[in-house]
């Protein structure tokens, strides 16, 4: 039987991960400026963090669209929840599928939470080397909790199919 992740895992992955988020988010809006004067170079040329406040989504998708943007992360969020509570009932979520899982709403609640508090989403992880756009925390946590989701659809092994009873009629 697959290892296991029990709820109290999961739901404190998912927060302390979105705890994470806030923290390092409420630093850069106290401490660094808007936009490139602020901007702190860690490595020249290849990392750097930045300011900015996205209204979007992804690569700037679905701009000034917050309460859609909000609803879109409350219907997420709530749809991980109800998976999550339902394979409580069966001893929990495996554990790669869970990690993913926590890790994919930890994302959602922490960038919902800037959402609603600021009407946008800080940004500061700039990769300059790669001309990636600008992310933060939570951008990172849904990026791998999602990859996790994959790598755990691709080593899952097929769930042991229960013989067809026939029905007589």
């Amino acid at each position: 039987m697959p290892r296991r992740l029990p709820p109290t895992g999961f739901y404190g992955i998912a927060l302390a991960l979105a705890a994470l988020d806030q923290l390092t988010k409420a630093m850069v809006r106290a401490r660094l400026p808007l936009e490139e004067i602020g901007s702190v170079r860690l490595w020249p040329g290849v990392f750097q963090l930045t300011h900015t406040q996205n209204r979007g989504m992804a690569f700037s998708l679905l701009w000034d669209q917050r309460w859609l943007l909000v609803l879109a992360a409350v219907v997420i969020g709530g749809l991980i929840v109800q998976t999550e509570r339902r394979a409580a009932k069966s001893g929990g979520l495996e554990r790669l599928y869970g990690i993913g899982l926590a890790m994919a709403l930890a994302g959602a609640l922490g960038n919902l939470t800037d959402r609603v508090r600021h009407g946008f989403v800080t940004d500061f992880l700039d990769f300059r080397l790669i001309h990636f756009p600008i992310f933060n925390v939570a951008d990172s946590c849904i990026t791998i909790g999602i990859g996790l989701l994959a790598l755990h659809m691709l080593t899952a092994k097929e769930p042991q199919k229960s013989p067809k009873t026939e029905i007589a009629a």
